[in-house]
């Protein structure tokens, strides 16, 4: 049984994730301006505790993320130290992430339903037209490239409401490139980050296109036995159409992804804005609410 850690401006009530870098926490603010409130604890492993470039990496997911006010992009309300280690105290998200439900509906020999895929793609679209565009409270441009989007970095609470997180790899647009296993997951990356070239707004498209292809198939949109054979499959080209896995989806949402998904940056959507708008078109609008969404996740996992 793990020892959770002693925060003094928090309850720490649960371990609810742990990655190569940190570790993330349910944890309730017992004083300040947050008092009483459920919060995420994002705090660094304490073996990188003392590594300056760890503690600088997470101070830059902080400063980009404080900087992001949207809706469906998860807020940032603290960063601290804490037992020596740094942590970011963040908007905490009742609910699932978008792995965990493709995982249950794979359990069930299910697929969810095109106007649940095509609504939780159009509001992380917006989140992520948001970074790329938007502006902080001073007026300056964000120009952020998230790099990670993925399911286990989307959010749905028990309520419906849609979270796009972990701004732990993004970077601002243009900026020198890190090295490929340093910039989210291998399935999810664009050609141009597998080769270490910089990132733009376009990078975060082509992830969202490998996305959307999984809400819509529970099929990875470039499968392959291990890392290298998914990156090579990417480098290449060699895309299938999600309607090749589900042969129901029409031929605008196979254009709509196989767009999103090209090789070369300049054919693909030019903006996460007009991926957007064009799947705003795709759903039922009586289907594509948080209350509907709220319901198929019940479904899945009980209330």
């Amino acid at each position: 049984m793990s020892v959770l850690p002693e925060l003094a401006d928090y309850a720490v009530e649960a371990l609810v994730g742990r990655g190569g870098m940190a570790e993330v926490y349910r944890a309730v603010a017992r004083r300040g301006p947050h008092a009483g409130r459920t919060v995420a604890l994002k705090r660094l492993l304490p073996e990188l505790a003392r590594d300056p470039e760890h503690v600088a990496l997470l101070a830059e997911e902080a400063a980009v993320t404080r900087r992001l006010r949207h809706p469906a992009i998860v807020e940032v309300l603290e960063t601290g130290v804490a037992g020596g280690a740094p942590f970011i105290a963040m908007e905490y998200v009742d609910g699932r992430n978008l792995r965990d439900v493709l995982a249950r509906c794979a359990a069930r020999g299910i697929l969810l339903p095109v106007d649940f895929g095509c609504y939780v793609g159009h509001v992380v679209a917006g989140a992520l037209a948001h970074a790329h565009e938007g502006r902080d409270e001073d007026g300056a441009p964000l120009r952020v490239v998230h790099c990670d989007v993925s399911p286990s970095n989307v959010f749905v609470s028990r309520l419906g409401a849609v979270k796009l997180g972990d701004f732990g790899v993004a970077r601002a647009a243009g900026a020198v490139g890190r090295a490929p296993g340093a910039v989210g997951k291998v399935h999810y990356l664009a050609p141009e980050l597998i080769r270490g070239e910089p990132p733009a707004p376009r990078t975060d498209v082509f992830a969202l296109g490998a996305v959307l292809f999984e809400l819509l198939t529970n099929a990875p949109a470039f499968p392959g036995q291990d890392v290298n054979e998914v990156g090579q499959r990417i480098l290449a080209g060699r895309l299938r159409a999600p309607s090749e896995v589900r042969p129901e989806l029409p031929f605008e949402l196979d254009a709509l992804v196989l767009r999103c998904l090209a090789p070369d940056p300049d054919e693909r959507w030019q903006s996460a804005a007009e991926v957007a708008a064009e799947l705003a078109l795709r759903y039922d609008r009586a289907v594509g609410t948080e209350l509907a969404i709220a319901a198929v996740v019940r479904g899945l996992f009980g209330a």
